[in-house]
């Protein structure tokens, strides 16, 4: 009886040595847990901007006020690089100097442009900017802007454009005969007339 007695408690802690042993090869085992954090960048904005002055046009002085700014309720636009930016709105005020009344007032963006700039190339671009065109200056006849739409990471990627506004209020449109070749990329090598002119 006591071999059998010996025998079985022998057995029990040959039954819990096995099982320590399992509980330890378990505690050995590490569960290692990898994070993948996302990076996609968020949507982007172009700075914004406020460019005022005055002009004598036809005779008679005029100030005007151009101010660029993200909208969010535009489409979002994907560049080249994958990017991807909220486009801009531009407002354009020109008031008469003498009693501060507006002689014109409008809000720019991207599609105003459409019948100059190509249509794969607008899918890809924003509304740059728009400046006063301070190389036409001289010519008192008329208000003379500079307007781009392009790419805002590659300056030579877009189409320049002169916008004229005549003593009556009639806008014309018309692609900067300087730069008027479309390379095959659908860019236009060109200063950026967003920066500073003068």
């Amino acid at each position: 009886m006591r071999l059998y007695n010996s025998m079985l408690l022998l057995s029990s802690m040959l039954v819990l040595s096995a099982c320590t042993g399992c509980e330890e090869k378990k505690e050995d085992t590490k569960v290692v847990v990898t994070h993948v954090e996302n990076t996609k960048k968020s949507t982007q904005s172009m700075q914004n901007y406020d460019l005022s002055d005055t002009l004598t046009i036809a005779g008679a002085k005029y100030t005007f006020d151009i101010t660029r700014k993200p909208d969010t309720t535009l489409q979002k636009v994907k560049v080249e690089s994958g990017d991807e930016y909220y486009d801009n709105n531009i407002h354009l005020v020109i008031k008469r100097k003498s009693d501060q009344s507006v002689f014109f007032e409008k809000t720019f963006n991207k599609h105003f442009f459409a019948s100059i700039v190509p249509s794969d190339f607008m899918r890809k671009s924003l509304l740059l900017g728009i400046v006063f065109d301070y190389d036409k200056a001289d010519d008192h006849s008329r208000f003379s802007f500079a307007a781009s739409v392009g790419d805002p990471e590659d300056d030579e990627m877009l189409v320049p454009i002169i916008m004229t506004i005549s003593p009556s209020g009639d806008i014309n449109i018309e692609k900067d005969i300087i730069n008027n070749e479309v390379p095959k990329d659908g860019g236009v090598a060109t200063i950026d007339p967003t920066e500073d002119q003068g």
